[in-house]
């Protein structure tokens, strides 16, 4: 129980320390996300759906604050995240039962924060905040090459490029980017949140969270219909929606690349590789070839959804 303690100890410090390096209104994020994951799990996990209370007030919380402090106090765009990821977590702890979900399952319970930063992009007071930090990028962009006089020649020269793009494009890459950024950082939040609860379980005296196996991770079928929003989007919607449809085909896409992934390691370790040398392989050739190899992996993912490659599902006729 004392090295319980501790880690509970260390994960909050880590995610105070991860407080101070964001600006205020963004820094109870690193508390409220994981604590309202966290809170969900157990909630649904020893209640059931009356878990769902926990997120319903919590958006009814949310809404008020909105309107009693105002949109530049507590925008919806900011304050929408807290009860999403409870919802997460709710959603988490009702399948916890029976062996707990699966990686690809808790991958795909992101969803409603994803569903969140999709429409970032077409909400008026994150349109006006990402003009903010863009205002910001390019002054401080300015200021880099009026004192950074002795920088590589490349380096400004890239610098440069990003001062002279349009600034509709640029723009609209902010707006597609800012999101996609958001929803990863609070996906990371999520994976702290469920740990804080497994530590929280242990306290309790409650039996142990589920694990699950990357090799086996495997998105349901139904992630393929962001997939299929986001191309929907990207193709016959207008520009307004385009930021939205890339940042589901993004997201998405990088899902995909993590069940290619898990498709490589099982096939390494189905020829006998140790796991310790599978997972080091996997992330030197990550790291190497970050660039391509993801849209590879994508391809591979979403191949596996028809070709099972590692023969998960049960065969029809019950042969192995």
């Amino acid at each position: 129980m004392t090295l319980v303690r501790i880690r509970v100890v260390l994960l909050v410090s880590l995610l105070c320390l991860g407080a101070c390096t964001v600006p205020l209104r963004w820094a109870p994020m690193w508390l409220a996300v994981p604590a309202v994951v966290a809170a969900g799990l157990l909630l649904a996990w020893r209640f059931g759906r009356g878990g769902l209370m926990l997120p319903a007030s919590l958006g009814v919380a949310v809404v008020t604050a909105h309107l009693a402090l105002g949109d530049s106090v507590l925008p919806l765009w900011l304050g929408g995240w807290v009860p999403l990821a409870a919802c997460t977590g709710v959603w988490m702890g009702l399948h916890e039962e029976g062996g707990g979900p699966s990686a690809g399952d808790r991958l795909w319970m992101l969803v409603p924060l994803l569903a969140l930063a999709a429409v970032l992009p077409v909400m008026p007071g994150f349109v006006a905040a990402v003009s903010r930090l863009e205002a910001l990028w390019m002054a401080e962009n300015a200021r880099m090459l009026r004192e950074m006089t002795d920088a590589p020649s490349w380096w400004r020269n890239g610098i440069t490029q990003q001062m002279a793009a349009p600034a509709a494009e640029r723009h609209a890459y902010l707006l597609t980017l800012v999101p996609t950024m958001l929803w990863w950082w609070m996906a990371l939040l999520v994976v702290a949140g469920r740990s804080l609860a497994a530590r929280i379980a242990t306290l309790m005296g409650w039996p142990s969270l589920s694990r699950a196996s990357f090799p086996r991770l495997r998105l349901p079928d139904g992630a393929l219909v962001p997939l299929l929003v986001g191309l929907a989007l990207v193709l016959f919607a207008g520009p307004t929606w385009h930021p939205s449809g890339w940042i589901l085909l993004v997201s998405v896409a990088l899902g995909y690349s993590l069940q290619g992934l898990a498709v490589v390691s099982a096939m390494l370790q189905s020829r006998g590789m140790p796991h310790g040398l599978v997972a080091l392989v996997v992330v030197c050739v990550v790291v190497v070839s970050l660039f391509w190899i993801l849209p590879a992996l994508a391809v591979l993912g979403l191949t596996d959804v028809w070709l099972d490659h590692r023969r998960l599902e049960p065969s029809p006729h019950g042969e192995a």
